[in-house]
């Protein structure tokens, strides 16, 4: 998914306060905790959420219908049985 451009603002804890982050729908920002995910504006977060409803880790689609991650920012894994192993 590749995002609107929509500028947003989205928010981390660091330490005992929250950081107003501002950046725009469809980029990759990685949070203090080095997780890295796309920040999606509230309009395509939910048309995302319809397309994937299993929910995802770094951007919308990276985990399959059985909740199995199956791509992100580094390595590209599979799942078992969507590859037909049962």
């Amino acid at each position: 998914m590749a995002g609107c451009n929509t500028p947003l603002t989205w928010y981390q804890v660091v330490g005992y306060r929250e950081v107003a982050m501002d950046t725009t729908c469809g980029t990759y920002q990685t949070d203090v905790y080095g997780s890295q995910r796309q920040r999606l504006c509230h309009d395509c977060e939910s048309k995302a959420r319809k397309q994937f409803p299993q929910g995802w880790k770094c951007y919308p689609g990276d985990t399959c219908v059985h909740g199995v991650y199956v791509g992100g920012v580094e390595f590209d894994y599979m799942c078992h049985i969507c590859e037909g192993g049962g």
